[in-house]
């Protein structure tokens, strides 16, 4: 499974918790081995992608996305585990993860928008750290090692940004934030 991306689909948004307490740990990793790193995405958890196409998000999606988001309480979780989507995907793992899934199926419930167009059958909440390359996948099995060492990292979800990108920069659009 894979989050947004920075070339498919040129232009698209995606609805995320930012996580910038991993930051420090993660960032230069992500610069390496992430595109969307470089193309202005912050670490977060992906909850819908894609969302609505950039050109049509209107300030009343915006709004009821507030007010959805609204009723939905801020949490805390960790990053614990450091995991692996085949031998392609290095990513952390939130624990609990169900707050994530359960923001997903409401979002993705209430904008009628099936994360990863329902691509992928299960939603795994995760942090992605890089992409190898093929035939460097042990470049991102050293960074599994020293990432390991440095876990866990506390978290606090507390808002869902709405991202845009056109295939080359992403930017936030809004931050919707979940109730205190």
């Amino acid at each position: 499974m894979v989050g947004i991306s920075a070339t498919a689909n040129a232009e698209q948004s995606a609805l995320l918790v930012p996580v910038p307490e991993v930051e420090d740990v993660v960032g230069p990793w992500r610069m390496a081995h992430d595109p969307l790193a470089r193309s202005g995405v912050p670490a977060h958890v992906t909850l819908v992608v894609p969302w609505v196409p950039p050109e049509q998000v209107k300030q009343d999606h915006l709004d009821e996305l507030d007010a959805l988001l609204a009723d939905e309480p801020a949490f805390d979780y960790q990053l614990d585990r450091v995991c692996w989507f085949g031998q392609r995907v290095l990513w952390l793992a939130p624990t609990p993860a169900e707050p994530f899934v359960h923001l997903t199926d409401v979002l993705a419930g209430h904008f009628e928008t099936p994360p990863w167009q329902g691509e992928f059958a299960e939603v795994v909440p995760h942090v992605t750290v890089g992409h190898a390359r093929p035939g460097e996948e042990g470049v991102l099995a050293e960074v599994e090692q020293q990432l390991a060492s440095r876990l866990p990292v506390a978290c606090r979800a507390s808002e869902v940004d709405v991202m845009c990108g056109d295939g080359r920069r992403w930017s936030v659009r809004h931050r919707a934030r979940l109730r205190a």
